[in-house]
């Protein structure tokens, strides 16, 4: 009877005396069993390893206390609702300008509300969704991303994009294996380089105080001579830059906004699918997206230091 008259959470519907219903152990959640066997499992399944308690999340309180009114931010969620009582911003705007346009937050992109859109991605919210309304507008979903581009793989763990990620770090990893050998070749020749690399600027230095045949002719013998040198080393440079750096990172580039599109509908839609309670699809929402600056230095410091710890492996082993 502690049931009766409740929403079902998968389908939203009040569940009456007499239906079949099933409590999940774990969590507690009251459902039909047409809608548990409809997912093969809880409906808030995805929230479980969160420690999510429907029954303390249903309870009702003896004494509500009234909200304090907040500019900047206020508690969304409270112990009330079995979620801890935590400060988050606001994402409640009638309206946002994009294009100097102002687009209302209930407008739909892809599917999805702006609102939601702005509460999922947060930090510079505003600029990924013009460019998605503009993917959608143009029908084309490939577009630039400058962080991407210069921080490869790191932006995708700063944006979650946990798997994208691990995939441009693997292969910046096996990259920088890879093209070890003319980094070494490289290393070697510049030894040599660096004296005429002097040379040229010390003649260079002397041709601008002095311009005359003499010092010109000086500073084309330098150069022509640092050329000479670094001919034959030029393959090396450009396949360790293009395989290191310039491919995979355009790669990335061009990617990234599509990828972290894909990834903010399929979660935003996780969120609404699992539970009608817009309190908890928001802290779902603002749970799964948002960033995380702890992955982002992570990822920057495991592609700059894996490479020589795994070298340092297999040369104990060899």
């Amino acid at each position: 009877m502690f049931f009766n008259e409740k929403k079902c959470d998968g389908c939203a519907e009040i569940m009456h005396e007499g239906e079949d219903i099933v409590v999940c152990p774990e969590c507690g959640t009251p459902q039909h069993r047409e809608c548990y066997n409809k997912n093969n499992a809880c409906v808030n399944a995805h929230l479980h390893a969160e420690g999510f308690d429907w029954r303390e999340a249903n309870i009702t309180p003896e004494e509500p206390k009234p909200a304090e009114p907040a500019v900047n931010s206020v508690p969304v969620f409270d112990a009330a609702n079995g979620i801890p009582e935590i400060n988050l911003p606001i994402f409640n705007a009638e309206s946002i300008v994009i294009d100097n346009k102002v687009v209302s937050t209930n407008t739909e992109v892809s599917g999805i509300k702006v609102k939601d859109a702005l509460t999922y991605i947060q930090v510079n919210a505003n600029r990924y969704i013009k460019k998605f309304i503009r993917h959608e507008n143009k029908k084309t979903f490939l577009s630039w991303n400058w962080g991407a581009f210069f921080f490869t793989p790191a932006w995708f763990f700063y944006r979650k994009l946990y798997k994208a990620g691990a995939f441009f770090l693997t292969f910046a990893v096996a990259a920088t294996l890879v093209v070890l050998p003319y980094t070494n070749i490289i290393a070697e020749a510049t030894e040599t380089l660096n004296p005429l690399m002097e040379t040229v600027y010390v003649t260079l230095l002397a041709f601008f105080k002095d311009m005359n045949d003499t010092t010109a002719n000086a500073f084309m013998a330098a150069s022509e001579a640092y050329m000479t040198a670094f001919r034959p080393i030029l393959p090396y440079v450009l396949a360790v830059d293009a395989l290191t750096f310039v491919l995979p990172c355009t790669a990335s580039a061009v990617m990234a906004n599509t990828l972290y599109r894909n990834k903010m509908l399929d979660d935003i839609r996780i969120a609404k699918k699992a539970t009608s309670d817009p309190n908890i699809q928001r802290y779902s929402m603002l749970r799964r997206g948002g960033v995380s600056i702890f992955a982002g230095l992570a990822a920057l410091m495991a592609e700059s230091y894996l490479p020589s710890i795994i070298m340092s492996v297999i040369k104990n082993f060899i």
